[in-house]
């Protein structure tokens, strides 16, 4: 019998081989023959899967979103409340900068490609307004501070978190002293919020 070929699996394959070009090298590094040596194939097999580049790189989006949410998934899996998933949820993109270097890295590259790929574009804002929906409503089943506006200190917390990931990726920051940041301004706006509930994820680069 002829081998049966997960076209699926093999189509994730390269698209994950171009989300490492892309972290690597930018999207200008991002070509049929630089993907099809990365993920070990033919130019042709690449061909056969992906219309072009533009399909390839909204796929590496796809992938790199799907990663990220994965990251975060695994880091809340334990959480005991509102108040610690919401912490959770602040130090797994704070920890992408030491466990989730690629869709990080590859999410800056990105971001000059949203602006004239409408595809990419929406990817990011879905998941960007998702994102700050669950904060916002994490944050306000937490017990906020009076004077706090879960829609608005949502902005500030995600946007706190990721300069905190960059940090950690340019190695001026170690993943607990990130933290402590974060503890220390979820302390500020959520007066019962523990100092440190729990620990922050352990920087294990992934590739």
């Amino acid at each position: 019998m002829p081998k049966q070929v997960d076209h699926a699996a093999r189509r994730e394959e390269i698209a994950h081989a171009a989300l490492r070009l892309c972290a690597r090298d930018g999207l200008a590094g991002v070509t049929i023959g630089q993907v099809a040596q990365e993920a070990g194939v033919s130019k042709g097999l690449v061909q056969h899967y992906f219309a072009g580049k533009a399909d390839l790189l909204r796929a590496s989006a796809h992938v790199m979103r799907r990663e990220i949410e994965r990251h975060v998934g695994e880091a809340v899996r334990d959480a005991r409340g509102p108040a610690d998933t919401l912490r959770r949820v602040l130090l797994a993109i704070v920890g992408l900068g030491a466990t989730a270097v690629v869709p990080l890295l590859a999410g800056h590259a990105f971001l000059s490609r949203a602006v004239a790929d409408p595809e990419i574009r929406d990817l990011y804002r879905a998941g960007g307004d998702a994102v700050h929906r669950e904060i916002a409503a994490m944050l306000a089943a937490s017990g906020p501070a009076p004077d706090v506006d879960p829609g608005v200190e949502a902005h500030v917390l995600l946007g706190l978190a990721r300069g905190l990931a960059d940090e950690v990726l340019l190695g001026e920051l170690d993943v607990n002293d990130a933290a402590a940041i974060v503890d220390h301004h979820l302390q500020r706006i959520l007066p019962g919020a523990p100092a440190g509930s729990g620990s922050p994820p352990s920087p294990q680069t992934s590739g």
